[in-house]
């Protein structure tokens, strides 16, 4: 009877600890963001409270993006989706949202200043330049929004978020102090590109990214002459360029101008290593 008594006492226990217990534990909340970099961020602010899954994986572009019925079913059970401004999320972001009118858009691109003559030739004017996540103080900005909406969503996690985001801001500050002094010990100030991703990344550190691709096009012949004369005047060594792309253009650029072509990705997950490789890279520091 005894041992009865005890086992029973044991058994009483695991049943507090499974169902009562529960109800001070929720499952990570699903979120969804479009590329990669917004996943580092809200994987930083949001930890073990989030489950974050990328529409845009590695090696697909963000132009040319077409989400498949597998990870659309997905995005059905989502709560949150941070978008960005690439150029998918014109097309897939109404007819998500049709579908899942529940579905919380937060766009992390509102309320970022743009400076129209970073679009009028390396992207369309009506589309501007969305790689806003390439500068660090605007990548803060976009990180408030995160914490904000997480906190909202989970408000008994709110103090967690916050101190998530703060120690973010601070490493975001500073990387920016790092790259500044990155690119103030190198000799480079121009750098060439196939794709315009790099705008405001140029144009935080004193910069000028020029660019093979012009509206989203391949150049014409004249264009190319040009982009190959101004290559061998400004003495470029290192045209970079994105996996996402075809690189025939730049690679034949790269052998007119006597450069080389080296791959530098701003889609990348780890943003603040990636970040700090690329002031490496256009500052020509050997690492």
């Amino acid at each position: 009877m005894k041992h009865y008594f005890k086992k029973s006492a044991v058994v009483a226990a695991l049943i507090q600890l499974l169902f009562f217990s529960s109800k001070g534990w929720t499952e990570p909340l699903p979120v969804f963001v479009s590329i990669a970099p917004q996943k580092y961020f809200v994987e930083r602010i949001g930890g073990n409270e989030v489950s974050v899954e990328v529409m845009v994986k590695a090696g697909e572009s963000p132009a040319t993006f077409n989400p498949n019925p597998k990870k659309l079913s997905r995005l059905a059970n989502a709560k949150l989706f941070f978008s960005i401004g690439v150029p998918f999320e014109r097309i897939w972001l109404p007819r998500v949202k049709a579908i899942q009118p529940d579905l919380k858009i937060i766009p992390l691109n509102r309320d970022i200043p743009r400076d129209k003559k970073l679009h009028s030739k390396t992207h369309s004017p009506k589309e501007g330049d969305p790689h806003i996540w390439t500068n660090p103080l605007l990548a803060k900005t976009m990180s408030a929004k995160i914490e904000s909406a997480l906190s909202k969503e989970r408000p008994e996690k709110e103090d967690y978020f916050k101190g998530n985001h703060l120690a973010l801001c601070l490493e975001l500050d500073k990387l920016d102090q790092e790259i500044r002094k990155i690119i103030s010990k190198g000799k480079v100030r121009n750098f060439m590109v196939f794709h315009p991703a790099w705008s405001y990344f140029a144009k935080a550190y004193g910069l000028q990214q020029i660019s093979i691709e012009r509206e989203g096009k391949e150049p014409g012949p004249r264009a190319l002459h040009e982009i190959i004369n101004r290559g061998k005047k400004l003495q470029i060594k290192v045209i970079f360029v994105q996996k996402q792309f075809n690189l025939s253009v730049a690679k034949k650029v790269a052998k007119m101008i006597g450069a080389t072509v080296q791959v530098m990705d701003p889609l990348a997950e780890q943003y603040i290593e990636n970040m700090r490789q690329t002031a490496r890279a256009i500052s020509g520091e050997k690492h």
